[in-house]
């Protein structure tokens, strides 16, 4: 599992907010409010603080893969499963692991 430039305040796990990346959107709080920090937490930054631990959760996690403009949510695990869902919806260049990856 490699990391490219994460924001320091995420929680270890295979979601992150990339440094330096993060406009304040808002899209994250919409709709992952108990996996992204709160708005002003952190200035001028989110990141994510919990990771998603069931379906529900990864949804939510998914949808502001979707919906954020910037590219600043990343994943750099190896679940086959979340790499096919981040590709189905044109998302799988958020991975930083590809299957060819050794990591």
């Amino acid at each position: 599992m490699k990391r490219v430039n994460a924001h320091p305040d995420n929680v270890p796990g295979d979601f992150y907010v990339e440094d330096g990346c993060c406009t304040l959107c808002g899209i994250p709080q919409v709709h992952a409010p108990e996996l992204f920090s709160d708005l002003y937490d952190k200035a001028d930054h989110c990141y994510v603080k919990k990771q998603p631990t069931n379906e529900t959760e990864l949804g939510q996690m998914l949808r502001v893969i979707q919906g954020a403009e910037l590219r600043c949510v990343r994943y750099c695990g190896g679940n086959s499963e979340i790499r096919a869902k981040l590709a189905a919806t044109g998302d799988g260049d958020i991975c930083d692991n590809q299957p060819d990856d050794q990591g």
